[in-house]
């Protein structure tokens, strides 16, 4: 299947639909931690493609969550474990049940 063109991480809708769902809450769902700034798709974009044929859809808000940033897109370690949580989940493994507390 031929990949359709341009990222859908880029560009306006995917912005806009990362800063409202951090104006929702910055309580990263991959540790548990607050001060995400950016998100993680639930099915992940490259999932997407091949699940659904096309990027329709994929930044829709019931797809992403607030996650502490990867290297390249948003250098947000997580303030509490230190981690990047997308980027230590990385692309197609299944979401992990947050690990750490709020004390």
């Amino acid at each position: 299947m031929p990949q359709p063109p341009g990222d859908p991480r880029n560009g306006h809708r995917y912005r806009t639909a990362v800063a409202t769902l951090l104006a929702n809450s910055d309580l990263c769902w991959l540790c548990g931690h607050p001060g995400a700034r950016t998100a993680d798709h639930v099915i992940t974009v490259k999932d997407w493609l091949a699940l659904h044929g096309s990027y329709a859809g994929v930044n829709d808000p019931a797809n992403m969550r607030p996650a502490h940033g990867t290297k390249g897109r948003v250098n947000n370690p997580c303030p509490v474990c230190g981690q990047l949580c997308n980027q230590v989940r990385g692309a197609g493994r299944a979401p992990v049940e947050p690990h750490s507390r709020q004390w």
